[in-house]
């Protein structure tokens, strides 16, 4: 089988044409060329702008494409024309959609007045009823223009996908962490480490409960919901199987920079996340629970987290 991953040349992409070279498939990179793909040669690569249908289409069609795998999906601009280029082909369709679909995530944002759901959501637990989050919001992941988040929303991806007809698959992850990572997930405590200094936490922030996967993983998971005849028409939290609080993170990343230090709760308004706990109301957990792909398709992580830790944490000190 073939597979087109639409923006595979970033992040997430490259891994996940990685993962699918593991798996014996063939992948075609789709990208705009703005970037070097950096992959092997057996992976075919394709130039082409994602609105462009009639271009998708002409590629899909040359290479025999059966499985896209869309990474970059983030307004129903930017991705109506992948899915109508998927369903003119009778291609499989896999959305990479995103946490935040869930009514913690409005909460969160202190966009709406929902129950706080203290554990791990599962697939079926309730979705935000408010639209487009980044709207009015000043928090915005770094490298995408405004006017895209301005449209921004998974669950408006979600909602059309399930109306087009045609075959697909929904994967929600988590904050993702790896090499090359621009958003620098854990940049929060490797710029706050300090050898001979208590590393304090905003009370707010220092329980606050977030799911993270490591890009391989996180590819690994996509490749098989891509490709698993089991995972048509489904949709699967994927990331890691545990939860911890910040300040178990900032305990479990200072020893492996070097740093042996306390992690302390500091009054409200300073230490680190000060900033989030003003901007956010924490009291809402922004948690996954991954046991259906897990139960379903038999996902087990590609990478110890010791050693994705390792990797990303040395990828910071080098850039």
């Amino acid at each position: 089988m073939v597979t087109a991953i639409i923006g595979g040349s970033g992040f997430l992409g490259r891994h996940v044409a990685l993962r699918l070279l593991a798996h014996g498939e063939k992948p075609v990179v789709v990208h705009r060329g703005h970037e070097p793909a950096n992959l092997p040669d057996s992976v075919a690569i394709e130039l082409a702008d994602r609105v462009d249908e009639a271009r998708l289409v002409e590629i899909f069609t040359t290479h025999a494409v059966t499985t896209v795998i869309d990474i970059f999906a983030l307004s129903l601009g930017n991705t109506a024309p992948v899915m109508a280029a998927t369903q003119r082909v009778g291609a499989r369709y896999l959305l990479t959609s995103s946490v935040d679909v869930y009514a913690n995530y409005a909460g969160l944002l202190r966009k709406e007045e929902v129950p706080v759901r203290h554990e791990p959501a599962t697939e079926e637990a309730a979705l935000r009823t408010m639209r487009y989050p980044y709207r009015g919001n000043g928090r915005r992941p770094a490298g995408v223009s405004d006017d895209l988040f301005e449209n921004y929303d998974k669950l408006v991806l979600e909602e059309t996908l399930a109306t087009m007809g045609m075959e697909w698959v929904v994967v929600r992850p988590p904050m993702i962490f790896g090499v090359a990572d621009k958003q620098r997930r854990f940049g929060w405590v490797v710029d706050n480490a300090r050898a001979d200094a208590a590393f304090a936490i905003d009370e707010r922030a220092f329980g606050w409960l977030n799911s993270y996967g490591y890009v391989e993983d996180v590819a690994e998971a996509m490749v098989l919901a891509a490709l698993h005849p089991k995972a048509a028409g489904q949709v699967y939290n994927v990331g890691q199987d545990i939860v911890r609080p910040a300040s178990r993170w900032a305990e479990r990343l200072l020893p492996l920079l070097g740093v042996d230090a306390p992690v302390v709760s500091a009054p409200a308004g300073s230490g680190v996340w000060a900033d989030r706990a003003e901007a956010m109301d924490l009291r809402y957990p922004l948690t996954l629970d991954t046991g259906k792909i897990r139960r379903d398709l038999g996902f087990r992580e590609v990478v110890g987290e010791d050693e994705a830790l390792a990797r990303t944490l040395a990828s910071y000190e080098a850039g």
